[in-house]
């Protein structure tokens, strides 16, 4: 909604409707989401509104509200998600900031709005899922579903994952969303060590990835993990940063097109991209069911940069969040040992070892080992070995 002015200066209004204006474009890059145009907004004016009635007249189900205060020096927002059929406040925050800058105020207002909206919302409607009888989910209910159980990487639970993605897929054939999160299943369970044959798995990743972007060519999601599966399992960097590139173009607010992007510039030796790509992704989604990921690439970002008590650092976050994710645990394991503290080391091998009793390096450095063939991949092989995983 318009966000309701309280400056003194009725010229000050353009601050608050370009604010309005930059997060409906931010939101509508978010494929999952429908959202209502300025335009379709602009006749309910700067005043208060009753959200019943916003829901009703322009069939929505969220509905955010704010004010705006902007002086000579400084200005102050605060807004609130309401949930309107739940008669609920979602998510609210207060945003207040020195006027240095007009419009990097502006973007930094605008990326902590949408930041804090995206995962909300998803949230809500998990929650509003877990309430109906399975029969009765749709596929997007569906597809909310598997993102809670593969985001666990439980093994037994990440699993039935696939069985709600199909589920998903067979309801709405054309829904882009379950076909680019069944390449990310297999993206995980190939890096897991899971699969019985991670070759073939690795075609029908990348196989489900393209006919997501065949679904819709400027999905964020399809495209991210596209690029991802072509460096991480197929080792073409080149194609997949040409992916990963119209991933960020098609969504610029996508937290996982950023952090996917900081992998592969991590793989190319890129290392000052890949921490600025991770730090980005995290900005975008501070507080996601899937943070673990945020935090991993941003340590392996830097210990591909040589700094390895800062990898170290973000690896620990990453194994606080999810203790199963294995390739968490390979990079800080090399980190540990790089850092020489290799008392610390084998407790992060046998963590390893449980998620994934079969770990060689010899098989690991012939197929998923992902950095770019030459010197790196080697001193990073080094380190798996001083850090004593089985060779």
């Amino acid at each position: 909604m318009p966000l309701r002015d309280l400056s003194t200066d009725a010229l000050n209004n353009y601050f608050g409707d370009g604010i309005v204006e930059d997060i409906i474009v931010s939101l509508s890059g978010l494929r999952e989401l429908m959202v209502i145009s300025r335009g379709s907004t602009l006749l309910y004016g700067a005043q208060p509104a009753d959200p019943n009635y916003v829901s009703q007249t322009l069939g929505v189900r969220y509905v955010l509200v704010g004010t705006v205060r902007r002086t000579d020096r400084s200005v102050r927002l605060s807004v609130k998600l309401l949930d309107v059929q739940e008669s609920a406040c979602v998510w609210a925050d207060a945003y207040s900031a020195p006027l240095s800058d007009l419009f990097e105020v502006q973007d930094d207002i605008v990326g902590r709005i949408v930041a804090g909206i995206a995962p909300n919302v998803r949230s809500a409607e998990l929650r509003r899922t877990m309430r109906k009888k399975p029969e009765n989910f749709s596929a997007y209910d569906h597809t909310l579903r598997a993102m809670e159980l593969i985001h666990s990487l439980d093994r037994d639970t990440f699993m039935r994952a696939r069985g709600f993605l199909e589920q998903a897929i067979a309801i709405d054939p054309d829904f882009a969303m379950p076909v680019a999160w069944l390449a990310r299943w297999y993206s995980l369970y190939i890096g897991q060590g899971w699969s019985q044959q991670p070759s073939s798995d690795a075609d029908e990743g990348v196989a489900y990835a393209a006919k997501a972007i065949e679904h819709d060519r400027q999905n964020a999601l399809a495209l991210a993990t596209f690029g991802h599966l072509k460096s991480f399992l197929f080792h073409d960097y080149d194609c997949a940063q040409v992916y990963l590139d119209r991933a960020r173009t098609a969504c610029p607010n996508s937290a996982l097109a950023w952090t996917l992007s900081s992998g592969t510039a991590s793989y190319v030796g890129r290392s000052a991209d890949a921490i600025k790509y991770a730090e980005r992704g995290l900005r975008l989604s501070p507080h996601d069911r899937s943070l673990f990921y945020s935090y991993f690439f941003l340590g392996m970002a830097h210990y591909a940069a040589g700094d390895y008590a800062e990898a170290i650092k973000w690896c620990r976050l990453s194994h606080t969040e999810n203790p199963f994710y294995t390739g968490n645990l390979r990079i800080m394991g090399a980190a540990l040992a790089a850092a020489q503290e290799f008392d610390q080391c084998r407790d992060v091998v046998q963590s390893l070892l449980r998620q994934e009793p079969r770990f060689r390096l010899s098989d690991y450095a012939s197929s998923r080992q992902p950095f770019r063939e030459g010197a790196f991949s080697e001193v990073y092989l080094g380190h798996l070995r001083s850090a004593g995983f089985p060779v």
